[in-house]
């Protein structure tokens, strides 16, 4: 028999975040799992390497804490009302890559599943873009449940 311990779900605030949260916290329930609810602030990007040298670091550290306590708001406001009295909460707000951020979060924290939704993209848009979700599939120590986006009736 599976059993799951340690939820990890992952977002980044879309709409196919949400629905991937209603799977996680089913999931969590079914299981009495704790669930942890996982952010990661990317870095900043810069068009242009020559803007990086306009911005301060401490600009950027500002931009980093400014966007973790958003997140944190979101999260409070968002996902936590959502999973009503049961305990066995908690949330991570990370900084870096994405993708690297939660698989080492993964790995250290010993978590059973990941719970993440994609975003869809195919041909040029995924090649440049990439695929955090696709990262984490291919490199978790843990299964990687992906929650893919509805598709749009034509």
């Amino acid at each position: 028999m599976v059993t799951v311990s340690k939820i990890a779900f992952c977002t980044d605030f879309s709409e196919n975040a949400d629905q991937a949260f209603d799977l996680a916290l089913d999931l969590t329930l079914k299981y009495q799992a704790q669930l942890i609810l996982l952010h990661v602030v990317p870095p900043l990007v810069f068009p242009s390497p020559v803007m990086e040298d306009f911005i301060s670091e401490q600009a950027s550290i500002q931009f980093t804490e400014d966007a973790g306590r958003r997140a944190m708001e979101q999260m409070e406001k968002g996902y936590l009302p959502k999973i009503g009295d049961y305990r066995q909460v908690f949330i991570r707000i990370l900084s870096g890559h994405p993708a690297t951020e939660i698989l080492n979060f993964v790995e250290q924290e010993k978590v059973d599943l990941v719970v993440m939704g994609t975003h869809g993209l195919t041909g040029l848009a995924h090649f440049f873009l990439g695929s955090t979700a696709e990262k984490v599939v291919r490199r978790a120590t843990c299964s990687v449940l992906t929650v893919h986006p509805p598709q749009k009736k034509s």
